[in-house]
């Protein structure tokens, strides 16, 4: 009995939301839905950090809670398919909650919102309430589309209200940028491997035309900053990859060298069709500031010809 009850304790000192009557669902539960790059190398502790990874349950309870180890990303908390709250992970806190539902089954889905440079979020597992069960979460959309870049793709500031903003976190939102609402309208699967400011072989501000430390090295990783766990590429097949790269290395002097921007992004390319041998391959680029699209268009005529 005593060691039971400085178990219970030691839980009731690491969450808040911990209680008696709440039943404890682990990471690993088959019926928990993972999307995204995860590393799974402690299977209930699993670890992500690119933009747009989302946990998706079915479930009936009143309330469930999620423990994420965090301290610096937004999570978008979606109830039975609509936007319910964020919330905004803190150093002291690693139980967030969703109290109050109506008696029944609901779906809940969260969606990382923020992108790796806030660092990286641990899953510890679930909480639902005594009675609560998890059912067969949704099938996932059978196509399937890669969304690679800077932060076109993350969604970089597109809550905010002014082009001048003090800080980023609040602000940006992956699943607001326009490769989650492509995905929605072809329901598809989005996964999103994309850093703000990078580039093919500059990055945005660098004082020089190339970068120590430019994009592509980054895509083959499972966490982006972890350069020792490399992806396998064979866990998730896309139709389609849509790559946008060139804002940051045309945005700001010195422009990255044309030559050798055309250059690497073939070279990348190249990596992309290694690992994805039938895929489709989007370049895209915007039409106004900065004109990089005569570059991209000569990438995409070489890899056709």
């Amino acid at each position: 009995m005593k060691k039971t009850a400085l178990i219970f304790a030691f839980l009731l000192c690491l969450s808040p939301c911990f209680l008696w009557s709440k039943t404890m669902i682990p990471a690993d539960h088959p019926l928990i839905q993972y999307s995204g790059r995860i590393d799974f190398s402690n299977p209930k502790a699993p670890r992500f950090d690119w933009p747009g990874i989302s946990i998706t349950v079915k479930f009936k309870s009143t309330f469930i809670g999620f423990f994420l180890e965090d301290g610096n990303n937004n999570f978008e908390v979606q109830v039975d398919g609509k936007p319910t709250t964020v919330w905004v992970t803190q150093p002291d806190q690693n139980c967030y909650v969703v109290k109050d539902l109506p008696t029944g089954e609901h779906t809940l889905r969260v969606v990382k919102r923020t992108e790796a440079l806030f660092g990286s979020t641990l899953f510890k597992g679930l909480l639902l309430d005594s009675k609560g069960t998890l059912l067969e979460p949704p099938a996932k959309p059978v196509r399937k589309i890669e969304f690679v870049g800077d932060s076109i793709i993350c969604g970089y500031g597109n809550e905010a209200a002014t082009l001048k903003c003090d800080t980023l976190r609040p602000y940006e939102n992956v699943d607001k940028a326009f490769g989650s609402d492509t995905a929605r309208d072809l329901n598809a699967e989005a996964v999103f491997v994309a850093y703000s400011g990078k580039g093919v072989v500059r990055n945005w501000g660098d004082k020089n035309t190339r970068s120590t430390d430019p994009f592509p090295p980054l895509y083959t990783r499972t966490l982006c900053h972890d350069p020792e766990n490399q992806w396998k590429f064979s866990q998730w097949t896309p139709d389609a990859v849509v790559v946008h790269l060139g804002s940051n290395d045309f945005s700001s002097e010195p422009h990255a060298d044309p030559k050798n921007y055309i250059k690497n992004y073939i070279l990348f390319l190249k990596t992309i069709r290694a690992n994805y041998p039938q895929a489709s391959l989007y370049c895209i680029c915007p039409t106004g500031w900065p004109n990089f699209s005569p570059h991209v268009q000569e990438v995409v005529k070489k890899r056709n010809d």
